[in-house]
């Protein structure tokens, strides 16, 4: 499906075997919650790699580039819960872009997702914005089990600023080194889909640059909570 805001908060982190477990109860409890109900965070998803244990991508669709720098979300960051400070200290490689929404298309929500990181080498953001016409997206979008493809535009400014939450991750290798990538989304039924995508019909666009790309099984999509909803005690 087409994305509900025109901002997104993309974070791909692993997270130490020992607080694997404990990760998984924060992030769904409290953590995920917490976000989807800071004003302007429209909805969360958690996916897991295809590949790899303990590697996640987290999305976060925004009313607006803006919601990643607003006052609301940045109170969260400065005041983290002590379940919070406990838990991201054991992340690893961590990687926060806030992204402004160039294009985004789609029919419904998959099981799974491609992401790629893109660092163009030479061809600048006008050959990324034109991406979602190219011919070979294009053959993407017309494969069934394709549900959505996103291009979205990396605003470093809403991510490199210092906040409690930030020092507490320490150094990571995928924050503030370098260049923020531009950001592919493309939503599809299964995981087998998405690698085969990438062998495929985005394998040329995937060659033209400098792209990290990753296969994602979902886990949890959570949208803010309604006044006056029932709860399980209800």
């Amino acid at each position: 499906m087409a994305l509900r805001g025109q901002g997104v908060l993309a974070i791909w982190n692993g997270i130490a075997p020992e607080s694997e477990d404990d990760f998984y109860r924060w992030h769904n409890t409290e953590h995920m919650p917490e976000r989807v109900g800071v004003p302007g965070f429209l909805r969360g998803r958690r996916y897991l790699s295809a590949a790899r244990p303990r590697d996640f991508f987290t999305l976060y669709e925004t009313e607006s580039v803006e919601t990643i720098r607003s006052e609301p979300y940045l109170a969260r960051l400065n005041d983290p819960t002590p379940w919070t400070r406990r838990v991201v200290a054991h992340f690893r490689d961590t990687m926060r872009v806030g992204c402004r929404v160039v294009a985004s298309c789609g029919r419904g929500q998959g099981g799974a997702v491609l992401t790629a990181r893109l660092f163009p080498r030479g061809v600048g953001a006008k050959w990324l914005r034109a991406g979602l016409t190219a011919p070979d997206l294009v053959l993407a979008r017309q494969l069934a089990g394709v549900l959505g493809i996103h291009v979205l535009e990396p605003v470093p400014e809403t991510t490199e600023i210092q906040t409690t939450e930030k020092q507490l991750r320490g150094p990571q290798a995928g924050e503030g080194t370098g260049p923020q990538p531009w950001v592919l989304l493309v939503e599809c039924m299964d995981a087998e889909l998405a690698e085969a995508l990438v062998r495929g019909p985005l394998r040329r666009r995937v060659d033209q640059s400098e792209t990290v790309t990753g296969v994602y099984r979902c886990q949890l999509t959570m949208d803010p909570a309604q006044p006056g909803a029932p709860g399980l005690g209800s």
